[in-house]
């Protein structure tokens, strides 16, 4: 054997190259930069989005509290005060009974989606999520995408279940677009106080009190009978309670009438609640994954 033999067979031979065989790996800090980007959270946002969505179409519960119950609140109304209502104020009671469902339709599956959220933080889920390499971000806003959607389905369900009752649209679809922004708008800031008072409070039945709230808002607020109809000591509290503020700025939408007050009431109270709610929300998020 030559000396250049020798010595080609002595020396070890270099390790075989990844980076072909692995071309998308990250580096531990490329990829926590990518679980932190703006692509990773719209992407993850909408499959959560897309998850919690599944998740209440399989829930019998669910879909009554969002889509049934509401379109049956709207035809017992009518049934059982709509005319005496329509001959006190002439003008047909559909234009307040059909708003003010909408907004407590909206309340309603806020307070339920509340009871499917403790749930999930009582079986790990969260914690799941907060492990994962997924940008923490995703899972809140993903639900709060699923609460947008589900507020746009069920306020259309009651405006085309309230045109059976004489519910119109007279300003068209311009008019179409606010009152369902006036309702997600709404919605919203509902849902995150919701969420913020479930991820705060270790108790159980703190949702199922919200739900109580919600309907005995309904019962003081200006669409279920005007506000002159009420004693003199409460008419000031049903006229600028924020259901009846959503449900003067829904009503002025659809006949074009008064909006400009009543569009600032609500605007104030749903900028109002996010204010105070938006940060305890992400607050008792973050330590509710942890846990």
């Amino acid at each position: 054997m030559t000396d250049s033999t020798a010595t080609e067979a002595s020396t070890p031979s270099a390790p075989p190259s990844n980076t072909a065989a692995t071309p998308f790996s990250f580096r531990p800090r490329d990829q926590a930069h990518h679980e932190t980007s703006l692509r990773a959270l719209s992407v993850q946002s909408g499959q959560q989005c897309k998850r919690i969505l599944i998740k209440w179409s399989r829930d019998p519960v669910t879909l009554a509290q969002s889509l049934l119950y509401p379109a049956l609140m709207v035809l017992m109304f009518r049934l059982v005060l709509g005319e005496s209502i329509s001959e006190r104020t002439g003008v047909s009671s559909s234009y307040g009974m059909v708003p003010m469902v909408a907004l407590v339709g909206a309340m309603a599956g806020a307070s339920v989606s509340g009871i499917g959220l403790r749930r999930e933080l009582a079986g790990g889920m969260l914690h799941k999520f907060w492990t994962m390499p997924v940008h923490r971000s995703s899972a809140l806003l993903g639900r709060l995408c699923a609460e947008v959607v589900r507020i746009l389905v069920t306020t259309v369900l009651i405006f085309v279940v309230g045109t059976f009752i004489g519910f119109r649209i007279e300003t068209g679809i311009p008019g179409l677009l606010g009152m369902l922004g006036v309702a997600v708008l709404f919605g919203i800031s509902f849902s995150i106080m919701v969420t913020a008072i479930t991820l705060l409070t270790n108790k159980s039945t703190i949702t199922e009190w919200i739900a109580i709230t919600t309907n005995l808002l309904m019962f003081f607020n200006s669409g279920f009978v005007p506000v002159d109809a009420y004693p003199t000591w409460l008419q000031p509290i049903v006229e600028y309670q924020p259901l009846s503020c959503a449900v003067d700025a829904i009503r002025g939408l659809a006949v074009n009438g008064e909006i400009a007050r009543p569009m600032f009431l609500t605007c104030a109270w749903s900028v109002g609640i996010l204010a105070v709610f938006l940060r305890p929300a992400v607050i008792g998020y973050r330590k509710a994954s942890r846990k």
